[in-house]
């Protein structure tokens, strides 16, 4: 790309967790634009950027239209394109299908299905034009099997993956790469306290192993495009040999 290979690089959910994670090491190779509704944590993370690089935010909820719309914007106002979008914000309530609330259910679909169509459908354009680009999207092993308490966050990511895959079909004749990277558990905030009951703390990612995939799926071939990504924990070397 332009700029000495530095791309312009679209991030949701940027403030804290697996964004936090790919913001701070892609900031120091990339212009960045962070989306998410915490000013304060993507000031933080743009301080620590290489000075050598630019790099915006856009204060924003993801299940606004208008506000992807002018983050989209407001990206091609300062850099002129969008090389890689990567659709991390994603939120999760885990109880049983009787127990959810419509507004609950619902609501899950918008931030993890709804907002990574928003902003591919405005990135998407530029990257058309441009006949380049890479589209990423932070699925999780629960969109490729169920669990209990999971069905409304199983249903956004299994919905989230195929919404890849067909889209990749859409955009593989202008040269864009998409590509779904499904981590199991991760060891964020991510759903509150109650993670471990899930898998436990022994078997868990750190949020530095999805942003090493994220920059693979980055320098990828420009003659390739890695499918899916399913990131498996190893057992934490603390609970080795127990």
């Amino acid at each position: 790309m332009q700029d000495n290979n530095r791309k312009v690089i679209v991030l949701t959910g940027a403030s804290k967790g697996i964004g936090k994670a790919i913001a701070e090491k892609e900031g120091q190779r990339h212009h960045l634009s962070l989306f998410s509704r915490s000013e304060s944590e993507m000031k933080s993370i743009l301080q620590s950027q290489d000075p050598a690089l630019k790099s915006i935010y856009t204060v924003g909820d993801i299940k606004k239209e208008e506000d992807i719309r002018l983050c989209v914007e407001k990206t091609l106002q300062t850099f002129g394109r969008i090389d890689v979008l990567i659709n991390n914000a994603g939120i999760g309530i885990f109880k049983r299908v009787d127990q959810f609330t419509y507004e609950e259910f619902d609501e899950i679909q918008k931030v993890n299905v709804y907002g990574s169509f928003l902003f591919t459908k405005y990135s998407l354009p530029n990257m058309i034009e441009n006949k380049s680009g890479y589209i990423i999207n932070i699925s999780s092993v629960a969109g490729l099997n169920g669990f209990k308490t999971g069905t409304a966050y199983s249903a956004s990511k299994f919905a989230l993956n195929g919404f890849t895959e067909s889209l990749r079909e859409d955009v593989k004749q202008y040269g864009i790469g998409v590509c779904s990277i499904c981590p199991g558990g991760v060891k964020t905030e991510f759903g509150g306290k109650g993670l471990e009951k899930f898998q436990g703390n022994d078997f868990l990612l750190e949020p530095e192993d999805v942003a090493r995939t994220v920059s693979y799926l980055i320098d990828e071939s420009e003659t390739s495009n890695t499918k899916l990504i399913e990131l498996k924990p190893r057992r934490r070397k603390e609970y080795r040999g127990k």
